[in-house]
């Protein structure tokens, strides 16, 4: 009964994490312009300060690889988690993706009005993800049936 209650947490857990990256590679070219949109409004909202062009440039030229590794993450991590083979690290792969995630596409902090409310929501929903993840990472392991 717990092995099969196991299973589906796993599954409802990492669906939301599939599901996105499947999403990517079925619109690789939208998801690198998304990225590269999210990399020229932090340009903007930094300009003169941290931000210089040239590091602009930089993220944008490597945006197919970033994408590219994000997604690899991503999928791979949750792949990990859901067939319980090697829950741990499916949750430090997905921990890679989900923090520079939470905090470069969705800095609510740049937002008003309508889309802060929205930046925060998933801002937070991504936190809570992140919590979910660190208890994988560090918490007990159920014991493998032998």
């Amino acid at each position: 009964m717990n092995k099969t209650v196991f299973f589906i947490a796993r599954g409802c857990f990492c669906l939301i994490f599939i599901v996105a990256g499947i999403g990517k590679l079925m619109n690789w070219q939208g998801s690198v312009d998304s990225l590269i949109l999210t990399f020229s409004e932090w340009s903007m909202h930094l300009e003169g300060t941290l931000m210089s062009s040239d590091i602009h440039e930089v993220l944008v030229s490597s945006a197919y690889g970033i994408l590219g590794v994000a997604t690899f993450l991503e999928i791979v991590g949750a792949l990990l988690i859901f067939t319980g083979i090697k829950v741990r690290m499916g949750a430090f792969l997905l921990l890679l993706f989900m923090i520079p995630v939470t905090l470069i596409m969705h800095p609510f902090w740049f937002s008003v009005g309508s889309e802060m409310h929205r930046e925060i929501s998933i801002f937070l929903k991504n936190l809570s993800l992140i919590g979910a993840l660190l208890y994988f990472l560090v918490g007990p392991q159920p014991q493998r049936a032998s």
